[in-house]
């Protein structure tokens, strides 16, 4: 019996790519840029997902208080960011999605940008009321929950969109290199994706 539970749950894992394995979702055409709900800047802006469209987006979901796997998320997308040539890091967004709308105000948002020297011009971090944050973390397939601690336990999950807002790559785990999500969003930036 506890053969077949640990089996199970091995194997849910894997499904989730928690084991640190890049994933490349089916191309099934659907669009985040078409979830409405508004999410608020660290300017304080109302925006929609549809904010970043037109261009390729690195997109990842933590919290700022976390002191675990948000620090290694944002430190991989900075990698990212740092190895692109000067020009295509311009034409790159990034942004962030908190999952604790509570704690990370517009000002939370905006102080922990200044403190990792996010480029607020390429740089966008985004809170929005617990449906928002439930609807795009099933769209990512970013499975999160509340623990004991006032944080959240939560997969590490960095996703590349393309324009129209496709998931075309998916980095899972802090383990993970971020050679094949950069490699993937240079073959789109060549293809004016």
């Amino acid at each position: 019996m506890k053969r077949r539970w640990l089996a199970t749950v091995v194997a849910a894992c894997l499904a989730l790519g928690v084991a640190g394995q890049p994933s490349t979702p089916s191309s099934s055409g659907a669009s985040l840029f078409n979830l409405e709900s508004p999410w608020t800047t660290q300017d304080g802006a109302t925006v929609t997902l549809a904010r970043f469209a037109g261009r390729p987006a690195i997109v990842a979901m933590g919290y700022t208080t976390c002191k675990d796997i948000c620090s290694a998320i944002v430190a991989d997308m900075m990698w990212i960011e740092k190895h692109l040539p000067p020009g295509a890091a311009a034409n790159v967004r990034f942004a962030f999605f908190s999952f604790d709308p509570e704690a990370d105000t517009p000002e939370r948002l905006k102080l922990y940008a200044e403190s990792h020297g996010l480029d607020l011009g390429r740089w966008t971090l985004l809170r929005a009321d617990d449906d928002a944050v439930r609807e795009l973390a099933a769209a990512l397939d970013v499975p999160f929950r509340p623990n004991d601690q006032k944080g959240f336990d939560h997969a590490a999950v960095i996703s590349l969109l393309n324009g129209r807002g496709e998931i075309v790559f998916q980095q899972r785990g802090t383990q993970a290199s971020s050679d094949e999500l950069l490699a993937r969003l240079r073959a789109l930036q060549a293809r004016g994706e």
